[in-house]
């Protein structure tokens, strides 16, 4: 249990660093870097679909029953829809990825037993966004 548990843990600073790194370099602009990014994040997951091609509820079977995802990787799986959904060159696929990101974040909010100001403060964007 313990070495599943520290796996997860580096598995989750891993993440967060390359979360880190995508909106670095969304908030300089540098696009191509904040794509690769995004592509490496999914990687890391092994996630080998087009998350954008999916519905809400395929996503969502995806990352917990296929995955096995904890509410803490599908909250930063969120977060990259979400920039993802900044850095998409249509406004239907950033409205899609925003739903996405909303749906999955309140998701967690509803089932998390710590109050996170992060989540609450992206759940707000979302909602400015999809509104």
């Amino acid at each position: 249990m313990s070495i599943e548990r520290d796996y997860l843990m580096r598995q989750l600073m891993q993440l967060f660093d390359v979360l880190r790194k995508i909106l670095g370099h969304r908030e300089k602009g540098e696009i191509e870097e904040a794509e690769s990014q995004i592509r490496y994040f999914y990687s890391i997951l092994k996630i080998e679909k087009d998350v954008g091609e999916l519905t809400i509820e395929e996503l969502l079977t995806h990352l917990q029953e296929k995955k096995k995802f904890t509410n803490e990787q599908i909250e930063l799986f969120a977060f990259v829809l979400k920039e993802q959904g900044e850095l998409a060159k249509s406004e239907n696929d950033r409205l899609n990825f925003f739903r996405k990101a909303h749906f999955l974040l309140n998701k967690v909010e509803g089932e998390s037993t710590v109050f996170s100001m992060d989540r609450q403060m992206k759940l707000a964007e979302l909602r400015a966004y999809l509104n």
